[in-house]
């Protein structure tokens, strides 16, 4: 076996440790597995109808994806890397955030910032801090509009079959996107098989959870389907004075008068009154030494007498697609949302006396906001053959906007906070300067992708066009600044299919991302460039013919121009860095190695520097939050006979590299590892009249490690979650 060619010191033994076992799953994954427990995957073939990765997939490893191509295209095909987290997935890990299921894909850092609140991710280092940052916004191929500052939506796990993550350049396809991906939600749906679930689950920090799942035919003929889905969850964190509270509702009905033609109708509404923490602490008395000793990951820095964080959203949408003959089919989706978000919390200012001082000025933010979004996606599609190329042509033209309203005010007239003996119940004044600001964004775009295959090769090519346009309205000072971008964004990639299941190929992609809004007064006010990306990729697949398993290696170079941070010195604006190039490599893989065993393993090498900046001290450095390693296994295993015949055992490591905790780089967030565990017991297996009663416990960080997840400035660091336990009980019929 060859060397991993990174540095590996004695005091990283633990990281050495995890890559090994990372390798051997990785190893196990692709080793010939006895006939007895061979599992052949589904047939899929390119051109089919599309949409279908909604289906429900068991196990851990998805045959198809149709984020990749908007269209479905088996895996071992798409000459990119796409990642998916199955339903089975995020049911045997127990995730309760779509952060949570991320925790073991390839290339994604979910928890920089961990919180009910918003997902957001970074993808191959890119993702961002503040308002800016890389939230998960595809839903179902959509995206999901949001406000100008806080209105942010997100999705309940428990509403969703599977999550799919396109790595690298997706604009030719989704239009506005950042460079290092995108995460797409795939939303349950109806199905023709009949789906009856329930759940109860308790937990840590009083955790109280209670979801359903209902599904199948609405009539006799089957050519009306209908899912109902819910849940509602009440709990305390690990912050004092901080608790979550959430309903969630998904129904969806779909019409098949045919075999060519169907119509889905999806819809969501899910209020969160409590929403949680998001809040921050300085790195002194966290990461750094400070005298007064160390805060711990409970501490509260803002008062009860002033904290609310509140989201309520809702959505309504279809999916159409109609198959004229063999040849041609066309395609509509589209969906409408509102969000409306309520934000009144105490903030951390500078601490007096210095950094190690244990008394902190403090600011007041108050932000109302309420926005509509909508998002349409027109599709053509044509299936042909050109001698000895076979071709799916999609053309589409999609278009969403975001229209909002927002009042923000800040205001730093409130008593200061000793972070070792805080005083809370303190008089806070709310901001009485509130800006009331009006905000449009809206995108146009029009693309074309070819997909050709001529005997093993597979060719993906794609060409974009895309028109942005932004306005913001503040009607107390009468100011209007509009802005509008364009751009050509294109991909191509190349694919070659071997008889024992190898797959190399490479791609080359690019990625337009206009950024609404201004620099600060205090940087001359001036709008923000769009950022722009570009990537080279390659790598190789293995899917071993007629196995359920799927391992997949890239590397990468990204550059990405004008990428947006928060502004170290206003809360209420952005910066631009300049220039961020990132380059790594990743390695996941997936597999049944028996009936019984399923396992994950994944290592990702990511080095993120900032190569181009405006601020002095800052270029030539890495990238805050992110780390170089990140590595993640998991292996969950079935009882089919014998005395413990139905009980599973599940468990797995995770490990977060050391990250630089600002841009100047001048301290470092120490590294972590986690250990995840997960008991299933299926009492139908050993008593008939019980069956469909399930039994589960799931644990993360087991070990109740405290550690800081990340920070992106002196002033800004964010605790990682502690342990949390869950038992649930699971009833199917």
């Amino acid at each position: 076996m060859r060397r991993i060619p990174f540095h590996i010191t004695r005091s990283q033994a633990g990281r050495a440790a995890l890559l090994g076992s990372a390798a051997m799953v990785l190893a196990l994954s692709i080793a010939p597995v006895r006939a007895q427990g061979a599992l052949e995957l589904p047939t899929v073939e390119v051109g089919a109808t599309a949409w279908r990765s909604w289906e429900h997939v068991p196990g851990y490893v998805a045959p198809q994806t149709t984020t990749g191509s908007k269209v479905d295209v088996p895996l071992i095909e798409a000459p990119q890397s796409v990642g998916v987290v199955t339903r089975d997935q995020m049911d045997d890990q127990a995730a309760q955030t779509v952060s949570d299921a991320l925790r073991y894909t390839a290339g994604v850092l979910p928890e920089v910032r961990p919180s009910g609140r918003y997902d957001s991710v970074f993808v191959r280092g890119f993702g961002g801090g503040g308002t800016d940052a890389a939230y998960v916004n595809f839903l179902d191929g959509l995206r999901m509009g949001r406000g100008a500052n806080y209105a942010v939506p997100n999705v309940d796990p428990w509403l969703l079959e599977r999550i799919e993550v396109l790595r690298g350049p997706a604009s030719v396809l989704y239009g506005q996107t950042g460079a290092g991906g995108i995460v797409n939600l795939v939303s349950r749906r109806p199905a023709a098989d009949q789906v009856q679930e329930v759940r109860i689950e308790a937990g840590s920090n009083g955790r109280l959870m209670a979801g359903f799942d209902l599904g199948g035919r609405a009539n006799d003929e089957g050519t009306v389907l209908f899912r109902l889905t819910g849940m509602g969850r009440i709990n305390d964190t690990q912050y004092d004075y901080i608790s979550e509270q959430r309903l969630a509702i998904a129904p969806a009905i779909t019409w098949r008068p045919d075999d060519n033609t169907s119509f889905t109708v999806l819809a969501s509404f899910q209020d969160d009154p409590e929403a949680g923490f998001y809040n921050f602490v300085p790195a002194s008395g966290t990461v750094l030494f400070n005298p007064n000793g160390r805060l711990g990951s409970n501490l509260f820095v803002g008062d009860p007498n002033y904290q609310k964080e509140s989201k309520r959203q809702a959505t309504i949408g279809y999916q159409l697609e109609h198959r004229f003959d063999e040849v041609w089919t066309a395609r509509q989706n589209f969906r409408f949302g509102t969000i409306a978000s309520n934000r009144e919390i105490v903030t951390m200012g500078a601490p007096i006396g210095g950094p190690n001082g244990a008394v902190w000025n403090r600011r007041a933010l108050f932000a109302r906001e309420h926005a509509y979004t909508f998002a349409l996606d027109n599709q053509l599609q044509a299936e042909f053959d050109t001698g000895a190329l076979r071709h799916v042509v999609l053309a589409g033209l999609d278009w969403s906007r975001a229209q909002s309203k927002s009042r923000i005010g800040v205001s730093t007239n409130v008593p200061t906070l000793n972070l070792y003996a805080p005083v809370y119940w303190q008089n806070i004044a709310a901001p009485t300067a509130v800006t009331p600001t009006s905000n449009i964004t809206d995108q146009l775009g029009l693309y074309l992708q070819d997909l050709i295959s001529y005997d093993r090769w597979r060719l993906n090519i794609g060409l974009r066009h895309d028109w942005a346009t932004s306005e913001a309205n503040q009607r107390a000072a009468g100011t209007h600044t509009s802005q509008s971008d364009s751009a050509t964004t294109w991909r191509a990639g190349l694919l070659y299919l071997f008889d024992n299941g190898l797959a190399p190929y490479v791609s080359y992609s690019t990625s337009f991302l206009p950024n609404s809004g201004t620099f600060s007064p205090a940087r001359g006010g001036n709008p923000f460039d769009p950022t722009e990306g570009e990537q080279y990729e390659a790598g190789i697949k293995y899917q071993p013919p007629g196995r359920s398993s799927f391992v997949q290696a890239a590397i990468y170079h990204i550059t990405q121009k004008n990428v947006l941070t928060q502004d170290p010195n206003s809360l209420l604006f952005s910066i631009q860095e300049g220039e961020i190039r990132s380059r790594g490599f990743e390695l996941e893989g997936r597999a049944a190695l028996t009936e019984g065993l399923h396992v994950i393993g994944s290592y990702s090498y990511i080095d993120a520097e900032i190569t181009r900046s405006t601020q002095a001290g800052v270029q030539g450095n890495p990238v805050p939050q992110v780390p170089h390693h990140i590595a993640s296994g998991w292996a969950n295993y079935t009882f089919r006979d014998g005395p413990l015949r139905g009980l599973s055992f599940g468990g797995g490591v995770r490990y977060v590299g050391e990250t630089s905790g600002t841009n100047t780089d001048s301290f470092k967030v120490p590294e972590v590892t986690l250990f995840d565990a997960a008991i299933r017991y299926d009492l139908g297996a050993v008593l008939p009249k019980a069956d469909g009663l399930q039994l589960t416990v799931n644990g993360t960080n087991l070990g109740d490690k405290e550690f800081v997840a990340s920070c992106s400035t002196a002033t800004n660091c964010f605790f990682g979650q502690r342990r949390l336990i869950l038992a649930g009980v699971n009833y199917r019929w």
